[in-house]
C-alpha cells in the first residue's frame, strides 16, 4: 500500500515500476536505488499501518467478544457456518447494518397450469 500505491504521509505516488510488483528480484534491485532515509521512511509507514490495523483488530476482538465465542461454538460443532447463519448469530449481540441484513428467503408462488 505504501510503495504500490502511495497510501502514506510519503507522498500519493507510487515508488514501484508496474513491471516490478510481482518480482523479488526487481524489487530488491529498487530498494537498493532509494535512498536510505527513503526506505527507512517506507519501513515507518508500513510499520505504522501494520501497528493500527493491529489495534483495529484488538479492538474488534475485545469489544465482539461474546459473539465471536459463539460463533466459534457453532463452527466447532458444525465444520462450517451459511452467511446467513452467521448474520443471525452476530445479530443477536450487535446491529447489522441495513446494507449487510439478508432478507429470509421467501419460496416462489408456484404458478398452475389449467
Amino acid at each position: 500500500m505504501v510503495t504500490t500505491f502511495g497510501m502514506s504521509e510519503i507522498g500519493p505516488w507510487s515508488l514501484v515500476h508496474g513491471s516490478q510488483s510481482g518480482d523479488v528480484i526487481m524489487r530488491m534491485m529498487a530498494r537498493n536505488s532509494m535512498s536510505e532515509k527513503l526506505a527507512e521512511d517506507i519501513d515507518a509507514a508500513v510499520k505504522r499501518l501494520s501497528d493500527r490495523a493491529y489495534e483495529i483488530a484488538l479492538s474488534q476482538i475485545r469489544n465482539n467478544r461474546e459473539a465471536i465465542d459463539k460463533i466459534v461454538e457453532v463452527v466447532l460443532e458444525k465444520e462450517t457456518m451459511s452467511g446467513d447463519d452467521f448474520r443471525a448469530i452476530l445479530s443477536e449481540f450487535v446491529e447489522i447494518p441495513a446494507e449487510n441484513r439478508v432478507a429470509p428467503a421467501v419460496p416462489a408462488p408456484l404458478s398452475v397450469s389449467a
